[in-house]
């Protein structure tokens, strides 16, 4: 049986060595992603012929994410995987594969053990930053009307989130997801924890103000060379406060990445809608694979 050991916060450096060896953009594949949801999803993680390896459930059961590590370990990591599935009596399941691990899977000639399903909810949304930052063009005329029409009809500040405004932000934070989300008690769990650990996770964290009122909180990190979006809450009720607070905070932070991921929309329409309505420049694909013959272990 695999030793699989709860995500704490001391494995920081731990995660981080093993994520720079593959560098996989998808968002799922961040120590803030897994950290944050670690209790929604029971995440846990065994270390496996020198990869890392991450195991969860959903309603799908128990699955694993692709093995972090040097190329020439991770098919015995597999392997060992496997024989775990097996030996539990439940089907081998890899989450969230994109066409980089794909590739390894190819190489080690195991595909063929598998069904592949792709999983467009999970998708992460690409955007160029010059995108969101300027504006410019037909498809974000919307977006551009909807700015300006926030920096000339409120008193608006741009400021840190620190000690002194965490409070007011987690309070608008717990009102805007529960109102709002679809699974609020996940979503809520993992957006506090986010919060509560930004400094030691490394997040860059802000938040708008519109006539001395919060309406936005905004959390993001590089991630390997692109600007990953961990967390975006407006207010509706001050027009365009979401593109002010993603242009104020692109214009600024994380100047070094020239994309930005948005992360997925969860097969939620409205969520879908309002992603899309920033003009993707592409996508991070993702596939399900659940292993559909035996291999000779």
């Amino acid at each position: 049986m695999l030793n699989l050991m709860p995500i704490r916060l001391q494995d920081y450096n731990l995660f981080q060595r093993y994520l720079s060896i593959n560098k996989f953009l998808n968002s799922e594949y961040n120590f803030t992603t897994l950290f944050a949801w670690k209790e929604a999803y029971k995440m846990s993680y065994a270390l496996v012929e020198d990869c890392l390896c991450v195991n969860a459930y959903d309603k799908e059961g128990e699955y694993f994410y692709f093995p972090l590590g040097e190329k020439k370990n991770i098919e015995r990591a597999l392997r060992v995987l496997i024989a775990y599935t097996n030996e539990k009596g439940i089907p081998f399941i890899l989450m969230s594969l994109s066409e980089k691990m794909l590739d390894y899977l190819h190489e080690f000639d195991l595909t063929k053990h598998f069904t592949m399903e792709p999983r467009p909810e999970f998708f992460d949304y690409m955007y160029r930053r010059e995108q969101l930052t300027g504006l410019r063009g037909k498809k974000l005329e919307g977006k551009r009307n909807h700015y300006n029409y926030f920096v000339k009809n409120y008193s608006y500040e741009f400021a840190d989130l620190t000690e002194s405004n965490a409070g007011a932000c987690r309070d608008k934070l717990r009102d805007i997801i529960m109102s709002r989300s679809e699974d609020p008690e996940k979503e809520l769990s993992a957006t506090l924890t986010a919060l509560e650990y930004r400094d030691s996770l490394n997040l860059v964290c802000k938040c708008l103000y519109a006539d001395d009122n919060i309406a936005g909180i905004i959390m993001g990190e590089n991630h390997h060379g692109t600007a990953l979006i961990q967390i975006a809450k407006s207010d509706i009720v001050y027009r365009g406060a979401s593109v002010a607070l993603f242009k104020f905070f692109l214009e600024n932070n994380l100047t070094e990445c020239e994309h930005v991921n948005f992360m997925e929309d969860m097969g939620l329409p409205g969520l879908r809608k309002a992603k899309l309505s920033y003009n993707p420049d592409h996508f991070i694909e993702k596939s399900v694979l659940i292993m559909c013959n035996d291999l000779n272990i």
